[in-house]
């Protein structure tokens, strides 16, 4: 069931991405940051969560007492309020895309799953077909909800959040040819977090992606891009990246990204407050 938050009046919105951006890998949020996330909420400023997780895999990697007011996850899918749980925004693949994108991996023998619509997330159903050792290795990481698909079910899936494909780093071309055929449908690429090199391929109903999810929550919230933060690291924030006025990156982000937007210092030295820092003494003037 979708709930419908309150409008309230917030001195900013400071929009952050989890993965090699707050959170180093396998590592927690470092006290500086943890600091700064209870400053922002002290200041009076709203604290948005932009993750391509799964509530699921979120839970698991931070506790629930982490500073956030929401949460936007599966990289826009969908959103939550995080202090009561209450989900406020959903927007799953239907029965004929699902049946097109499974057509069109398959054709390709991409390795892939497919996970099921909001809230469970968690639970997905996988092909192999190259067997790429990430692909194998984030199985395992589901093991407990994952199951093997037979493409002959697909007739009875009306609904899902999203495909991932993940395909080898010498096959990156893969990425240019998918997105073209599969528009309308929302492609997005990002950098594997587990081996930091394989390329995860994420395909969403037309128009999720995080920058859509933010405008969505800035409408609920009754807030403004103008009125709005982001820092990110990967191809998959460009789009909250592109969209808002004052954006960072880290210093663990790919080249191209540094090259477009402010870089502060990376993941591990506390990039997030850094940049939380600077915006800080701007909003104060």
């Amino acid at each position: 069931m979708i709930s419908h938050t309150k409008q309230t009046a917030y001195k900013g919105v400071y929009v952050t991405d989890l993965d090699g951006t707050l959170l180093p890998h396998q590592g927690e949020i470092s006290p500086r940051n943890l600091a700064l996330l209870q400053r922002l909420g002290e200041e009076g400023v709203c604290r948005v969560l932009a993750t391509g997780r799964s509530l699921y895999s979120l839970q698991r990697a931070i506790p629930q007492d982490t500073p956030f007011d929401y949460v936007i996850f599966a990289t826009g899918a969908g959103i939550l309020d995080w202090h009561n749980g209450d989900l406020l925004h959903a927007r799953n693949l239907d029965g004929e895309e699902i049946r097109r994108v499974a057509g069109i991996l398959e054709e390709y023998k991409v390795d892939y799953m497919l996970h099921a619509a909001i809230p469970d997330t968690h639970n997905l159903h996988y092909r192999n077909h190259c067997g790429v050792k990430d692909f194998h290795d984030r199985i395992g990481i589901y093991r407990a909800s994952a199951k093997i698909l037979d493409p002959e079910t697909l007739h009875d899936w009306d609904s899902a959040t999203q495909f991932l494909a993940i395909v080898d780093s010498r096959r990156k071309h893969l990425y240019d040819t998918l997105q073209q055929l599969l528009a309308p449908l929302s492609t997005i690429r990002t950098t594997s977090p587990l081996d930091f090199d394989s390329l995860w391929i994420e395909i969403f109903a037309p128009e999720v992606n995080k920058g859509s999810g933010l405008l969505r929550l800035l409408e609920l919230i009754g807030m403004d891009i103008s009125q709005t933060m982001v820092i990110g690291n990967d191809y998959n924030d460009i789009n909250m990246l592109t969209i808002c006025p004052i954006s960072f990156v880290t210093a663990n982000a790919p080249e191209d990204l540094k090259a477009r937007f402010r870089t502060v210092p990376s993941c591990c030295e506390d990039g997030f407050a850094h940049a939380a820092e600077l915006w800080l003494q701007d909003l104060s003037k």
